[in-house]
């Protein structure tokens, strides 16, 4: 992917799942497909994990000399439990106020080259990490709209 390829994707995900989750009722947005699998609350708060995550991620790579980056646990933990619970609204306003400061990082970068590694995965560049955050994006997004859908066809006509 080329550089305004990759910020016009990531700064567009919070517009893109308010899109996609518009209209739908509490009980569309809490319903779990199966034992163990995430509702669409779930997966949009979990978006909102990433997206705090993956920008500090993007930020220590972008402003230090070969970061080491944490994982998953030891940066956000595990919150996804508490989104079902959790306003929409508001989470999504959250994970456009971190999706901004990473978009913001990202174009004020001078060299997409610059290097960070990654516990467990191995070093990346600053141009690879966006380019994963991206396609965790698309994924998710995709669940999304699959879980939509399949509740939508069960809706009583």
């Amino acid at each position: 992917m080329e550089r305004l390829e990759i910020i016009e994707a990531l700064k567009h995900l919070p517009d893109t799942v308010a899109t996609e989750t518009k209209g739908l009722s509490e009980a569309m947005l809490r319903h779990r497909p199966r034992e163990g699998e995430r509702s669409i609350k779930e997966i949009v708060g979990h978006l909102r994990d990433a997206a705090e995550v993956w920008h500090k991620r993007i930020y220590m790579v972008c402003t230090l000399t070969d970061p080491v980056v944490a994982s998953w646990e030891k940066t956000i933990g595990f919150r996804e439990s508490t989104y079902l619970d959790a306003d929409l609204s508001r989470v999504i306003a959250e994970m456009r106020d971190w999706r901004l400061k990473t978009v913001d990082a990202l174009d004020h970068a001078v060299d997409w080259t610059r290097i960070g590694s990654q516990l467990g995965v191995g070093r990346r560049s600053l141009k690879q990490f966006a380019e994963i955050l991206v396609e965790h994006d698309a994924a998710h997004v995709a669940s999304i709209r699959e879980l939509r859908t399949a509740q939508a066809a069960r809706q009583p006509r």
